[in-house]
Protein backbone atom coordinates (compact mmCIF):
# COMPACT_ATOMS: atom_id res chain seq x y z
CA UNK A 1 0.00 0.00 0.00
CA UNK A 2 1.73 3.68 -1.08
CA UNK A 3 1.25 6.41 1.60
CA UNK A 4 2.58 9.74 1.37
CA UNK A 5 4.91 11.29 3.35
CA UNK A 6 6.87 14.34 4.15
CA UNK A 7 9.79 13.93 6.37
CA UNK A 8 10.55 17.50 8.67
CA UNK A 9 11.58 15.91 12.06
CA UNK A 10 13.85 13.60 13.58
CA UNK A 11 11.50 10.86 15.09
CA UNK A 12 12.25 7.06 16.34
CA UNK A 13 9.26 5.17 14.84
CA UNK A 14 9.33 2.01 17.57
CA UNK A 15 7.37 -1.37 17.07
CA UNK A 16 7.09 -3.75 19.97
CA UNK A 17 7.06 -7.30 19.73
CA UNK A 18 3.75 -9.22 20.65
CA UNK A 19 2.41 -12.30 19.67
CA UNK A 20 1.17 -14.21 16.81
CA UNK A 21 1.04 -12.72 12.68
CA UNK A 22 2.68 -9.42 13.51
CA UNK A 23 0.95 -7.55 16.18
CA UNK A 24 2.63 -4.90 17.30
CA UNK A 25 2.01 -1.42 19.48
CA UNK A 26 3.16 1.00 18.22
CA UNK A 27 5.36 4.44 19.71
CA UNK A 28 7.18 7.36 18.65
CA UNK A 29 9.62 9.92 19.96
CA UNK A 30 11.92 12.33 19.40
CA UNK A 31 15.77 11.34 20.01
CA UNK A 32 19.27 11.60 18.43
CA UNK A 33 20.28 9.76 15.34
CA UNK A 34 23.54 7.99 15.53
CA UNK A 35 25.17 6.74 12.35
CA UNK A 36 26.97 3.23 11.89
CA UNK A 37 30.38 3.53 12.45
CA UNK A 38 32.90 0.91 10.71
CA UNK A 39 30.12 -1.16 9.25
CA UNK A 40 29.83 -3.70 6.65
CA UNK A 41 28.50 -2.04 3.49
CA UNK A 42 26.39 -3.69 0.91
CA UNK A 43 25.35 -0.93 -1.45
CA UNK A 44 27.61 1.52 -2.42
CA UNK A 45 27.83 4.82 -3.72
CA UNK A 46 25.56 5.51 -7.05
CA UNK A 47 23.15 2.34 -6.92
CA UNK A 48 20.06 1.97 -8.06
CA UNK A 49 17.44 -1.36 -7.97
CA UNK A 50 20.08 -3.57 -6.22
CA UNK A 51 19.33 -6.19 -3.50
CA UNK A 52 21.51 -7.86 -1.41
CA UNK A 53 23.00 -11.34 -1.35
CA UNK A 54 21.66 -13.38 2.02
CA UNK A 55 23.10 -11.85 5.33
CA UNK A 56 23.10 -12.97 8.53
CA UNK A 57 21.42 -10.97 11.47
CA UNK A 58 24.16 -12.11 13.75
CA UNK A 59 21.01 -13.43 16.42
CA UNK A 60 17.66 -15.36 16.41
CA UNK A 61 14.73 -12.63 15.66
CA UNK A 62 11.19 -13.40 16.03
CA UNK A 63 8.55 -12.13 13.76
CA UNK A 64 5.10 -13.40 13.27
CA UNK A 65 6.05 -16.33 15.29
CA UNK A 66 8.83 -17.23 13.40
CA UNK A 67 12.49 -17.59 14.07
CA UNK A 68 14.97 -15.67 11.60
CA UNK A 69 18.78 -15.73 11.62
CA UNK A 70 18.58 -14.54 7.86
CA UNK A 71 18.06 -11.45 6.02
CA UNK A 72 18.24 -9.34 2.36
CA UNK A 73 18.17 -5.93 1.97
CA UNK A 74 17.64 -3.08 -0.76
CA UNK A 75 18.90 -0.02 -2.14
CA UNK A 76 14.65 0.80 -1.99
CA UNK A 77 14.48 1.46 1.71
CA UNK A 78 13.35 -2.10 2.65
CA UNK A 79 14.39 -5.11 4.03
CA UNK A 80 13.09 -8.89 3.89
CA UNK A 81 13.54 -11.20 6.35
CA UNK A 82 14.30 -15.12 5.55
CA UNK A 83 16.65 -15.94 1.78
CA UNK A 84 13.97 -15.76 -0.59
CA UNK A 85 13.41 -12.23 -1.74
CA UNK A 86 14.63 -11.69 -5.13
CA UNK A 87 13.95 -8.47 -6.53
CA UNK A 88 15.11 -4.85 -5.62
CA UNK A 89 11.55 -4.05 -5.15
CA UNK A 90 11.30 -0.21 -6.35
CA UNK A 91 7.85 -0.27 -6.00
CA UNK A 92 6.58 -0.07 -2.72
CA UNK A 93 3.50 -2.60 -1.24
CA UNK A 94 3.37 -3.72 2.01
CA UNK A 95 0.04 -5.33 1.18
CA UNK A 96 0.52 -8.17 -1.32
CA UNK A 97 4.24 -8.15 -2.50
CA UNK A 98 5.15 -11.04 -3.31
CA UNK A 99 8.56 -10.69 -1.73
CA UNK A 100 7.93 -10.39 2.66
CA UNK A 101 7.96 -10.44 5.42
CA UNK A 102 9.27 -6.57 5.05
CA UNK A 103 10.89 -4.47 7.50
CA UNK A 104 10.08 -1.09 5.71
CA UNK A 105 11.38 2.19 7.31
CA UNK A 106 11.15 3.88 3.87
CA UNK A 107 9.79 1.89 0.79
CA UNK A 108 10.11 3.68 -2.38
CA UNK A 109 12.11 3.89 -5.88
CA UNK A 110 15.61 5.73 -4.23
CA UNK A 111 19.37 5.61 -4.81
CA UNK A 112 22.27 5.72 -2.60
CA UNK A 113 23.83 9.46 -3.10
CA UNK A 114 27.77 9.84 -4.08
CA UNK A 115 28.54 9.68 -0.61
CA UNK A 116 25.77 7.51 0.59
CA UNK A 117 25.28 3.84 0.77
CA UNK A 118 23.42 0.82 2.19
CA UNK A 119 25.15 -0.58 5.16
CA UNK A 120 25.03 -2.77 8.60
CA UNK A 121 26.22 -3.53 11.87
CA UNK A 122 25.97 -5.42 14.62
CA UNK A 123 26.38 -4.26 18.19
CA UNK A 124 25.93 -5.05 21.66
CA UNK A 125 26.67 -8.79 23.76
CA UNK A 126 24.82 -11.90 23.48
CA UNK A 127 21.47 -11.51 24.58
CA UNK A 128 20.98 -8.11 24.27
CA UNK A 129 22.41 -7.14 20.38
CA UNK A 130 20.92 -5.10 18.16
CA UNK A 131 21.44 -5.19 14.46
CA UNK A 132 21.63 -1.67 12.47
CA UNK A 133 20.77 -1.55 9.17
CA UNK A 134 21.20 1.57 7.61
CA UNK A 135 20.66 3.88 4.58
CA UNK A 136 22.76 6.18 4.35
CA UNK A 137 22.39 10.03 2.32
CA UNK A 138 19.98 8.82 0.13
CA UNK A 139 18.42 10.37 -2.93
CA UNK A 140 14.56 10.45 -2.62
CA UNK A 141 13.72 9.50 -5.75
CA UNK A 142 16.44 7.56 -8.22
CA UNK A 143 16.25 10.31 -10.19
CA UNK A 144 17.20 13.05 -7.54
CA UNK A 145 20.79 14.76 -7.59
CA UNK A 146 21.56 14.86 -4.11
CA UNK A 147 20.61 12.95 -0.89
CA UNK A 148 17.31 14.21 0.78
CA UNK A 149 17.34 11.25 3.75
CA UNK A 150 19.00 8.88 6.15
CA UNK A 151 17.44 6.31 8.22
CA UNK A 152 18.00 2.94 10.01
CA UNK A 153 15.79 0.01 10.64
CA UNK A 154 17.13 -1.61 13.77
CA UNK A 155 16.30 -5.30 15.30
CA UNK A 156 16.75 -5.78 18.95
CA UNK A 157 17.70 -9.70 20.03
CA UNK A 158 15.47 -11.30 22.64
CA UNK A 159 12.65 -8.09 22.82
CA UNK A 160 12.44 -8.77 19.27
CA UNK A 161 11.87 -4.86 18.72
CA UNK A 162 11.58 -2.76 15.78
CA UNK A 163 12.81 0.82 15.31
CA UNK A 164 13.03 2.88 12.81
CA UNK A 165 15.17 6.36 12.95
CA UNK A 166 15.37 8.84 10.59
CA UNK A 167 17.62 12.04 9.74
CA UNK A 168 16.41 14.49 7.32
CA UNK A 169 19.27 15.78 4.93
CA UNK A 170 19.53 19.16 2.94
CA UNK A 171 18.25 18.21 -0.21
CA UNK A 172 14.86 18.34 -1.35
CA UNK A 173 12.55 15.53 -1.91
CA UNK A 174 11.89 14.61 -5.28
CA UNK A 175 9.43 12.21 -4.91
CA UNK A 176 7.58 12.10 -1.45
CA UNK A 177 5.42 8.75 -2.00
CA UNK A 178 6.78 6.04 0.00
CA UNK A 179 5.52 2.88 2.34
CA UNK A 180 6.68 2.75 6.31
CA UNK A 181 5.86 -0.20 8.11
CA UNK A 182 6.00 -4.23 8.32
CA UNK A 183 4.49 -6.85 6.40
CA UNK A 184 3.54 -10.35 7.44
CA UNK A 185 4.27 -13.58 5.60
CA UNK A 186 1.52 -13.73 3.73
CA UNK A 187 -0.60 -11.65 1.39
CA UNK A 188 -2.62 -8.70 3.43
CA UNK A 189 -0.91 -8.78 6.59
CA UNK A 190 0.65 -5.49 7.08
CA UNK A 191 1.09 -2.45 9.32
CA UNK A 192 1.08 0.83 7.64
CA UNK A 193 1.92 4.38 8.73
CA UNK A 194 -0.42 7.57 8.12
CA UNK A 195 2.51 9.91 8.13
CA UNK A 196 5.60 10.69 9.73
CA UNK A 197 4.30 14.06 12.15
CA UNK A 198 5.05 13.13 15.81
CA UNK A 199 2.26 11.35 16.50
CA UNK A 200 1.74 9.34 13.13
CA UNK A 201 -0.99 6.67 13.29
CA UNK A 202 -0.42 2.98 12.49
CA UNK A 203 -2.81 0.70 10.61
CA UNK A 204 -3.17 -2.76 10.56
CA UNK A 205 -4.97 -5.49 8.36
CA UNK A 206 -5.60 -8.68 8.40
Amino acid sequence: MKRFYKIFILCLLTFNFSKAQINYVFTASGGAFAANTTPTVVHAAGVDDAISAVINIGFTFRYGCVNYTQFKVTSNGVMFLGSTAAGSNAGNNLNTSTDRPAIAPLWDDLATGAAGNVNYKVTGVAGARILTVEWLNMEWSYSAVNPAITFQAKLYETTNRIQFVYRQEAAAIVVNGASIGLSGPISGDFYSLNNTSAAPTASKLI
